[in-house]
């Protein structure tokens, strides 16, 4: 099985391409992108936007009884808050867009796990892959070892399962391996894209600390000298889809 010694991917799922620089003007790319496959994405801002807005409005009213300065302050805040609301709501969307823009390409996982990972973890993308462009990640950190699967379920599981074979002859048979498949069969364990970082979370895989720092440093150098092989010329983030994963000893 061929090893990957290539960087993280650096692809952001937020958007095809670079996004131009000053606030506003990035909360206008976002909209524009966000927009294209969303068309909804109006009526929700100004709905919950609105909405809010007016909500506080009349909260305002009555508690300053309606005079002149409860109206101001109605106003103003009424303002904010609509705005603060509409921006949320933008956030959201443009994140489902970007999960959607990628999911089902060959290393969305480990794009999305980039962008979401705190200091402290190292990640190892394409550690296990096969011709049918299914992936196996794996993360280490003082929280542990975890592998990450994306692509059919059944061959995912036989990578999983190779991978822990290679990190217990590397790193000994008692070191703890966990592991999640992405996918959208939750009845069966997998983790859908869009919840893959807060599921990580809630397993506290970033609160728990399974390893010390030195055993981090170790283990990663172990783990990193054998890994080489033919994935180093693999695009960073997801593979386009029709996209070929470089020839080698690949299953």
């Amino acid at each position: 099985m061929a090893r990957n010694p290539s960087p993280e991917p650096t692809v952001s799922p937020a958007a095809p391409s670079e996004p131009p620089s000053g606030r506003l003007k990035q909360f206008g790319y976002a909209y524009k992108v966000t927009k294209e496959v969303d068309p909804r994405l109006t009526t929700a801002m100004l709905g919950w936007g609105g909405g809010t807005a007016a909500l506080v409005f009349v909260l305002f009213f009555f508690l300053f009884g309606g005079s002149i300065v409860g109206i101001v302050f109605a106003v103003l805040f009424a303002i904010v808050f609509g705005a603060l609301v509409a921006l949320s709501t933008l956030s959201r969307r443009v994140q489902r867009t970007a999960y959607q823009r990628i999911e089902g390409q060959p290393g969305a996982a480990a794009a999305v796990l980039e962008q979401s990972l705190k200091r402290g973890w190292s990640m190892t993308p394409a550690v296990q892959f096969n011709r049918q462009q299914d992936l196996v990640h794996r993360l280490i950190g003082r929280a542990g070892i975890l592998l990450v699967g994306e692509g059919d379920p059944n061959r995912v599981t036989q990578l999983l399962n190779t991978e822990r074979k290679s990190i217990a002859r590397y790193l000994g048979p008692d070191v703890e391996v966990e592991s999640v498949i992405v996918g959208d069969n939750t009845e069966a364990g997998q983790v859908p894209l869009n919840k893959l970082s807060q599921t990580l979370t809630k397993r506290g895989l970033r609160g728990r600390t399974k390893l010390t720092s030195l055993q981090v440093n170790e283990y990663s150098k172990r783990l990193a000298a054998v890994s080489s092989g033919p994935m180093a010329n693999l695009p960073k983030g997801p593979i386009p889809r029709g996209g070929r994963i470089p020839r080698g000893n690949i299953r």
